[in-house]
C-alpha cells in the first residue's frame, strides 16, 4: 500500500518583535517579545502506523546509532536481524571513519550501498541513514564532488549557487544511501575568534544567510533528504568550542530575536525538517541553572521545548548534537543520565547514545517517571519527517545512483561556485594580474600546524602550468628563517603565503600560533611587491593580521577547485567575484 504525505508550506512573514518592546531593554520586557508560532511550516504526517509499535520500538525511533562494524556487520544476517529486533533503532550514523576501508572487491560507494541494503533489509522499520558532508562527498568518496565551505558560498551571495550546492550534496548522498544530512550550519559567525563556526558559517549577517540557507535547504529536501539546521540557538558569538566546554550566546534576547533567532525562525517557516541544538547556553533567555550554570540547549527544556518547539512553532525533528562532546558533560552524574535528560528536555533523536539508553528509557516510562506523551511527541515527529521524504512508501529506494554525466555536471557546478567565491581583500597598488612570463620563480609557503605539502599540489601544479618555476616550503618562521628573508626577496619573483587553518584545524584555536604566527611575522617583513597572501580557510587572518600586505585574497577552503580558482584570478583569467561575508570589526566574548 502506498502512503501519501501532506506537507503544508506556510510562507507568511512573521513579526519578530514589536518595536516599542525592543526599545525598553529590560529583562522583563525582553521576555515578552516573541515569535508568531502560527507562521511555522506544518510538517503533518498522515501515516499513523507508528502508534502500533511496542514501547521498545517507539524508543528505538529516538536513537541515531553510531555505526559499529563489530556490532552490526560481523555477524550473520540472522544475528543482524536479532540485534535490530532487540535494539530497533530508527536512525544510523554511517561515519566514514567508523565503517573502515572497503576491500579490493568494492569501491567506497559500493561499500556504503551494501551496508545500507543489509541494514534496511534486516530492520522491521525504515531507517534514516545520516552523515555530515558539509563540503561535499569528495573527501570520503574520491570520484565525488568537493565543494567550498558555507562561507565561500556566502561570498558568492548567490541563491542559485546555494541551490546547486545543496543539490550536489543531497544527490550524491542519496546515491550511497544517505537520506539525512546533519547540516547546513545556520550559525552567524559574529566573533572573529570563534574557531568552531568560522568558515562553516555563511557569514555574520542574517540577511545574507537567509536566502542562501533557504535555497540550499529547499534543494536538499527536494532530493528526499532531511536537512538539519544547526546549532540552535546559534554558535558564533562566543570563543568556546563546544567540543571542549559549553559555549554561550553572547547577546541580548532582543538582539538575538532580531538576528540569529530571526534566521532560525525563517528556516522553520521555510520548512526545514530538522534542527540540531548545540551545547550552547543562552543566558539572556534561560532561568534554570544546574550547579550554578545555565544548561546547554541540548539539555535545556527552556530552550528546546519552550522556545524552539513552543514559541517558535518548530514541528520537525530535534536531534541532539553528538552526546560525547564535553560541552554537555558534567551537569548530571554520567553519560547515561545526560542522554535521558536530553530526551526529557525535548530532543527527539539522540545522536550516538549508548544502547543502555534504550533499556533505561524503557524502564523509566514503564515506571511513569517519564511521561509516555514525551515519547509519543518525539516519535510522531520522526515518523512525519520520514513520511515527508518518502521513506514510508512501499516503492522507496534507499539508493538513487548517479551517472558519470551527473557527476561531471556536479564537478562543473562546484568549479563555478568556487570561482565565484574568491575574494580580493586588497590589491593596494594594482599589481594584479601578475601576467605570465616563462621562468617566473615562485616560492609557495604553506602556513599550517602540520606539513601540508600535499594539500597544495593543485596550486603548485596550476602555477607550473602557467610557466612558473615553483618551490614549496612549510612555514617560514621568522625565528629560524629571518636571516634568509633578504636572500629570498632577491631569489624569487613572487612569494605566496598560503594560510590553511580552518574550523578545528588545528584543534584548540584557530588564530595563528607557533610557526604559523612566526611565518606571518616573516610575511610582514618581506618587500610588499613580492608577497601574495592567501587564506584557504580562516578569513580573518587577512582582515586583521596582514593590513600592510599589498595583495590579500580569501578563498575560504583548501579544496582543489578553490586553489585553481585563485590561480586563475591571480593571472587575470577570471575576475575576483567574491564579496567578503565577514568583517574584522565585530568582536565579542
Amino acid at each position: 500500500m502506498k502512503r501519501f504525505i501532506v506537507i503544508i508550506w506556510v510562507c507568511i512573514p512573521f513579526l519578530a518583535c514589536e518595536v516599542d518592546q525592543l526599545r525598553k531593554g529590560s529583562e522583563a520586557s525582553e521576555q515578552k517579545v516573541g515569535f508568531d508560532a502560527s507562521t511555522a511550516a506544518a510538517i503533518t504526517g498522515t501515516d499513523k502506523s507508528w502508534q502500533q509499535m511496542s514501547l521498545r520500538e517507539l524508543i528505538g525511533q529516538t536513537v541515531c546509532l553510531l555505526y559499529d562494524a563489530d556490532l552490526l556487520q560481523n555477524g550473520s544476517d540472522q544475528e543482524l536481524r536479532s540485534f535490530l529486533t532487540k535494539y530497533p533503532v530508527g536512525s544510523i550514523f554511517l561515519a566514514n571513519w567508523a565503517i573502515g576501508d572497503p576491500d579490493e572487491t568494492e569501491s567506497r560507494q559500493e561499500q556504503y550501498r551494501r551496508i545500507v541494503q543489509e541494514l534496511s533489509v534486516a530492520s522491521s522499520y525504515p531507517i534514516l541513514f545520516s552523515e555530515d558532508f558539509e563540503v561535499g562527498l569528495g573527501t570520503s568518496f574520491p570520484s565525488y564532488t568537493n565543494l567550498t565551505r558555507e562561507m565561500g558560498l556566502g561570498a558568492t551571495r548567490s541563491p542559485d549557487h546555494a541551490s546547486r550546492f545543496g543539490e550536489i550534496i543531497a544527490r550524491e548522498a542519496r546515491s550511497v544511501g544517505i537520506n539525512w544530512l546533519l547540516h547546513p550550519v545556520a550559525d552567524l559567525n559574529q566573533n572573529p575568534f570563534n574557531h568552531l563556526t568560522n568558515t562553516r558559517s555563511i557569514g555574520e549577517d542574517a540577511e545574507l544567510a537567509r536566502p542562501l540557507l533557504q535555497s540550499q535547504i529547499t534543494a536538499m529536501q527536494r532530493q528526499s533528504v532531511v536537512a538539519t539546521a544547526k546549532h540552535f540557538p546559534g554558535d558564533g558569538t562566543d570563543v568556546i568550542n563546544q567540543h571542549f566546554a559549553t559555549s554561550a550566546v553572547q547577546m541580548s534576547l532582543a538582539e538575538w530575536r532580531d538576528t540569529q533567532g530571526a534566521l532560525f525562525k525563517d528556516l522553520i517557516d521555510h520548512g526545514v525538517l530538522g534542527i540540531m541544538p548545540g551545547h550552547i547556553s543562552f543566558p539572556a533567555f534561560q532561568k534554570e541553572k544546574v550547579d550554578g550554570e545555565f544548561l546547554p540547549a541540548s539539555l535545556s527544556k527552556e530552550l528546546v521545548t519552550d522556545l524552539l518547539k513552543g514559541e517558535m512553532g518548530f514541528q520537525g525533528i530535534v536531534v541532539s548534537d553528538a552526546l560525547n562532546m564535553a560541552g554537555m558533560s558534567g551537569y548530571f552524574s554520567g553519560d547515561l543520565e545526560q542522554q535521558i535528560e536530553s530526551f526529557k528536555a525535548g530532543c527527539d533523536i539522540m545522536l550516538w547514545p549508548s544502547l543502555a539508553y534504550i533499556d533505561t528509557l524503557e524502564q523509566l516510562i514503564l515506571r511513569d517517571e517519564i511521561p509516555r506523551s514525551r515519547l509519543e511527541d518525539a516519535v510522531s515527529r520522526v515518523w512525519a519527517v520520514k513520511e515527508s521524504v518518502g521513506l514510508l512508501r512501499d516503492d522507496y529506494k534507499y539508493v538513487e545512483k548517479l551517472s558519470d554525466d551527473d557527476l561531471m555536471r556536479h564537478q562543473n557546478m562546484a568549479v563555478e561556485i568556487a570561482e565565484n567565491s574568491i575574494t580580493l581583500v586588497s590589491d593596494k597598488h594594482n599589481n594584479l594580474p601578475i601576467g605570465e612570463y616563462p621562468g617566473r620563480k615562485v616560492l609557495v609557503i604553506s602556513v599550517s600546524e602540520n606539513d601540508e605539502s600535499q594539500t597544495l599540489i593543485p596550486l603548485v601544479t596550476a602555477l607550473e602550468e602557467r610557466g612558473c618555476l615553483v618551490e614549496h616550503e612549510n612555514n617560514l618562521s621568522y625565528f629560524t628563517h629571518g636571516d634568509r628573508l633578504s636572500i629570498i626577496e632577491k631569489e624569487y619573483d613572487q612569494i605566496i603565503f598560503c594560510y590553511l587553518a580552518g574550523p578545528s584545524d588545528p584543534w584548540g584555536s584557530i588564530g595563528p600560533r607557533n610557526d604559523q604566527a612566526l611565518t606571518m611575522w616573516s610575511s610582514n617583513m618581506i618587500s610588499r611587491d613580492k608577497v601574495i597572501s592567501i587564506s584557504f580557510g580562516d578569513p580573518y587572518i587577512q582582515l586583521m593580521y596582514l593590513p600592510q600586505v599589498w595583495i590579500r585574497i580569501n578563498a575560504y577552503h583548501k579544496d582543489a577547485n578553490s586553489q585553481n580558482a585563485v590561480v586563475k584570478a591571480i593571472f587575470g583569467e577570471i575576475p575576483f567575484q567574491g564579496t567578503s561575508p565577514v568583517s574584522s570589526t565585530r568582536k565579542r566574548g
